[in-house]
């Protein structure tokens, strides 16, 4: 009983600073990663766009965030049935090429691309036929950066001639 009563304060002071301190950690740690969230949302962004680039003539595939986006003919991504692709990101047009296509079944593929600061990945759904020359397409573009850090963007969209 005489060891607790002389170490009673030095144990309950340790005791107590461990807590403050693994408090303040996850504190810290919850701000950090608060930080890095925004600081991710900033440094990528899809942005939309209202004219083609010139390497996109005829038959292309052109998507947007949503059906509203899509009939007041703002854009996000478009290609040109070949192997060339645009995405306009942070304020500026980056031309992709397509490295992979792969189907996964008879509605969805996926399509892959590269930049020099980017990698791409398209799941590309088919909703159908929308009009003489035109099908309906939907999915998800995902978009990394050579930092590791990604976004995903659903879209809407058609691809035709």
């Amino acid at each position: 009983m005489t060891f607790l009563k002389k170490h009673s304060t030095s144990i309950f002071a340790t005791v107590l600073l461990s807590t403050l301190f693994a408090c303040g950690q996850k504190a810290a740690s919850k701000e950090a990663v608060e930080k890095t969230a925004a600081v991710s949302s900033e440094t990528l962004r899809l942005e939309s766009f209202t004219e083609f680039p010139p390497e996109i003539d005829g038959c292309s595939c052109y998507f947007s965030k949503d059906a509203d986006e899509f009939d007041q003919n703002q854009y996000i991504y478009a290609n040109d049935y070949m192997e060339t692709s645009f995405l306009k990101i942070n304020g500026e047009m980056v031309k992709f090429t397509e490295t992979e296509t792969i189907d996964i079944d008879e509605k969805t593929s996926i399509l892959k691309a590269k930049s020099e600061n980017y990698t791409l990945e398209l799941e590309i759904k088919e909703q159908g036929q929308n009009g003489d020359e035109t099908w309906l397409k939907t999915g998800t573009i995902k978009l990394t950066d050579k930092n590791g850090k990604t976004i995903s963007q659903y879209f809407h969209g058609e691809c035709g001639c």
